[in-house]
């Protein structure tokens, strides 16, 4: 019998009883293995507890700095960041999507919420319910973000058909594969695609860019297919 290939967990955090307690959630799975523990101020864990992991849980409160993200990007470009919210605002959990971060799960879901956003962000999808999409989506059109502007440079309209057609595709969950065998193109092209499109729009990530989208009429929340619910 072949071995399981296991998901490299890091724990982000400053709470000792919480690191120790998610790391007893995750490691009762088979497919899943904490590698380290990581504090904001660096106390814990080596740049090779970091490089070596897939994925970087991090418990993020009302008064943790979300540049952490950054940080841990900077660090290890590869790894996927999901952020476990414990009362933080959503000024910091849209910036802390903005830095890289690819899923959001709130502390008062199921346990079972998080180990599934952990397999679902490791297989490059994202992780976020949609009640949340919503507010973000608010909030990102309200005064206050407009004043401090969104980042996205570009209208629709200088898009090309094609690449609004690649964003639309993206914003239905598909990954690279899945677009290019829809438009009958390689992957290399649909790198190329993504790449023109992340410089138009300013978009950074797909999560970003699936915002972009909704912001710009280009899909309806209905067809939020990878943008996971909670319930």
């Amino acid at each position: 019998m072949s071995k399981i290939k296991k998901i490299n967990v890091l724990l982000v955090g400053k709470y000792d009883i919480v690191q120790e307690s998610l790391k007893l959630l995750i490691d009762s799975n088979d497919d899943l293995s904490v590698t380290g523990s990581h504090s904001f101020d660096n106390r814990n864990c080596t740049h090779s507890c970091v490089s070596r992991s897939d994925i970087a849980v991090v418990y993020l409160s009302s008064e943790d700095q979300v540049e952490i993200v950054d940080e841990l990007l900077k660090e290890n470009p590869s790894l996927r960041v999901v952020i476990l919210v414990a009362g933080a605002d959503l000024d910091s959990q849209a910036n802390a999507l903005k830095l890289g971060a690819v899923g959001i799960v709130q502390i008062e879901q199921s346990p079972k919420m998080l180990i599934e956003a952990i397999r679902q962000t490791y297989a490059g999808e994202t992780w976020l319910n949609q009640t949340l999409l919503h507010r973000l989506l608010e909030w990102e059109s309200s005064p206050r973000a407009s004043s401090a502007g969104n980042g996205y440079k570009t209208d629709p309209e200088y898009l090309t058909s094609r690449e609004v057609e690649v964003i639309k595709l993206l914003a239905t969950g598909r990954k690279n594969k899945d677009l290019a065998k829809k438009l009958s193109v390689s992957e290399a092209t649909i790198r190329h695609h993504l790449s023109t499109i992340y410089g138009k729009t300013g978009a950074d990530g797909r999560l970003n860019l699936v915002i972009y989208a909704y912001e710009n009429g280009l899909v309806d929340m209905s067809r939020a297919a990878r943008v996971k619910v909670a319930r």
